[in-house]
């Protein structure tokens, strides 16, 4: 059976061109075990293929060659030296002058000294065994991204054998009576460019190939031929219903991976059908996953309790709260055909400063996790420069701060059950948009390492400024948003920005686009809020200094109305922190003074009032 689906995407690639070229790079999951159709030259249909696991690349190649009808295939890499391989075990390092005319003298002195693990003596064998005439010979040489340290700068001992290199594809034979084959020359090596580019650039006879990550279609074979190996004692094994969703779930999973997920079903006794339970299991190392452990009751008072820390923020605490109560009920990828790695959901929270965007993406975090610590919070004026993308995700192997792993990638991995905020996400370096589209599409990333990190069980909430300041005609920032202005008026200024922002100055929709309708407006601190805000803050100190002191901390409505419009009208444009600000300045700060003077320290009542506009203690 000789149909191109049955094999990996990079194979059929190389199929359609191994008789056209005589130099091959593979690069990129090389390092994965791979699965290959053994007898696909006899099997009349795809029922009767029988898969051959290969724990590594060099053995998968050495098979499929064997069955292309090369007669021999040569391997190196420079700890383990040389080895042949051929479909009757009639080529050895005794015998392999004779079987391909080769030079006696050299070859032999190469095969039987300390010659056969150096580099440049084994390119030298190669170029001989390229141009053989005898049998179709394929050379494989692994470890390639170690032969020089900078393919840009080449040591001057190393730039013959790269020559060398050039000189094998060029002299290369054809065998025109065996359907075309002809001698090849395989490298491995784990990036394209850590081969000189002069060796690819305008060169016929070389051709890179991505050894890319299982396909869907390739993951349906790997389930189809290994299902059985899961737990599956008790229960009868749904494997229609499995067998759909397996290959949504492991999405972006090399082989080994998909091989460990049968490890960790066995290990766990986890049955077949709790195929999404092993899937998480093995991407976040938790069993229990705290979504599915959140109290309906919690849910149900969601809203009054986001209400407690969030004052005046009806819309925005709806909002969340239709976001938890269809992450509970696993209702969040509803809308989509297949399972999805999206986060368990989006907000987009915008609008004056001191309004509770931070405050409620903290108490969502309480909420959800009992954990306010389960909010990482990514501060993204610090994130500014051309080189923000790489600190993100940490830097690849070979480069500074490599050690140092990516912050985002790093938090979500310790916290991959969190609430991730952004905070103004405007002041972030375009580069890192890519970053952010990446997670709203895909709910992954991939760190420096080539580690995967997943963000399907995390809740992800951006906050901005945008909308509170526009730039005039002459490019000075002039305030858009004005505390006068009602609620709609506001909503309206502030998502056009926001709009504007993406389309235009960002110059990216699509970002916009992902973010869907969950983009919530904060409103401005009115005074009948400001007055809640105020009353919170002051019976707050009220409790600690009860319980710290012994003192009974006195104040009434008249005091709450009258410090309102004596200290603080002129500053709610600041939010509830211009509150909080103007209760340190005359309440604890007058506090402070007016025990010390007194000295009544602990053990008393103190009353406070407004006198004469001014803040008074008795």
């Amino acid at each position: 059976m000789e149909s191109k689906s049955i094999f990996p995407k990079w194979l059929q690639e190389f199929r359609r061109f191994q008789s056209l070229k005589s130099q091959f790079y593979f690069y990129g999951n090389i390092y994965d075990c791979y699965y290959f159709p053994v007898n696909y030259k006899d099997a009349k249909d795809e029922t009767q293929l029988i898969y051959g696991k290969f724990n590594d690349l060099k053995d998968l190649l050495q098979r499929y060659l064997l069955l292309q009808e090369y007669e021999l295939v040569s391997y190196f890499d420079v700890i383990d030296g040389i080895s042949f391989a051929t479909p009757d075990n009639s080529i050895t390092s005794d015998n392999l002058c004779k079987q391909l005319q080769l030079n006696a003298q050299e070859t032999e002195a190469y095969l039987k000294g300390a010659r056969a693990k150096k580099l440049d003596d084994t390119v030298s064998l190669f170029r001989e065994m390229m141009s053989n005439s005898v049998r179709p010979t394929a050379c494989i040489m692994n470890f390639a991204s170690r032969f020089t340290s900078d393919p840009n700068r080449l040591e001057d001992t190393i730039k013959p054998t790269f020559l060398k290199m050039i000189k094998a594809a060029q002299e290369s034979y054809s065998f025109a009576d065996k359907n075309g084959l002809r001698n090849i020359f395989i490298f491995i090596c784990d990036k394209v460019n850590d081969i000189p580019a002069w060796m690819l650039l305008e060169n016929p006879l070389t051709k890179d190939i991505q050894i890319q990550k299982p396909c869907r279609e390739e993951r349906e074979h790997f389930f189809n031929q290994r299902h059985h190996l899961f737990f599956c004692e008790g229960d009868t094994p749904d494997l229609k219903e499995v067998g759909r969703v397996f290959p949504d779930l492991t999405e972006g999973l090399p082989n080994r991976e998909l091989e460990n997920l049968i490890t960790i079903s066995k290990q766990e006794k986890l049955h077949i059908n709790k195929i999404k339970e092993i899937i998480e299991l093995f991407k976040y190392g938790v069993r229990e996953n705290p979504w599915e452990k959140l109290d309906y009751s919690k849910v149900e008072e969601a809203d009054d309790e986001l209400r407690k820390r969030v004052l005046g923020q009806e819309k925005a605490i709806n909002k969340a709260v239709e976001i938890i109560r269809r992450a509970k009920l696993g209702l969040d990828s509803i809308d989509k055909t297949k399972p999805s790695n999206k986060p368990k959901g989006v907000l987009f929270f915008a609008g004056p400063t001191g309004t509770g965007k931070t405050e409620l993406a903290k108490s969502l975090a309480e909420l959800i996790f009992s954990d306010e610590d389960a909010m990482v919070r990514f501060d993204m004026s610090e994130y500014n420069d051309s080189n923000s993308d790489v600190k993100l995700i940490g830097s690849p192997p070979g480069y500074v701060g490599y050690e140092a792993g990516g912050q985002l990638t790093d938090a979500i991995r310790k916290k991959p059950f969190s609430i991730i905020l952004f905070d103004e996400i405007e002041k972030a370096h375009p580069k890192v948009f890519d970053k952010f589209l990446q997670i709203l599409d895909d709910g992954r990333l991939t760190d420096g390492k080539g580690e995967t990190v997943y963000f399907s069980q995390s809740l992800i909430v951006f906050t901005s400024n945008l909308g509170m300041f526009v730039e005039d005609g002459s490019g000075k920032r002039v305030q858009n948003v004005l505390y006068s202005d009602d609620y709609p008026t506001i909503e309206k200024k502030i998502k056009d920005e926001i709009k504007t922002f993406f389309a235009s100055t960002l110059n990216r929709p699509e970002i916009f686009n992902r973010f869907g309708d969950n983009f919530v407006v904060f409103d401005y601190i009115r005074p009948d809020i400001a007055a809640k805000i105020l009353v919170k803050n002051l019976s707050v100190i009220k409790t600690n200094l009860k319980k710290l002191r012994n003192i009974d901390f006195i104040f009434d409505d008249a005091f709450i109305l009258d410090f309102l419009k004596a200290c603080a009208d002129d500053n709610l444009e600041m939010g509830g922190r211009g509150i909080v600000n103007r209760v340190e300045t005359h309440v604890k700060n007058g506090l402070t003074n007016f025990m010390f003077e007194n000295r009544k320290v602990e053990n008393c009542l103190i009353k406070i009032k407004i006198k004469n506009s001014k803040i008074a203690f008795e």
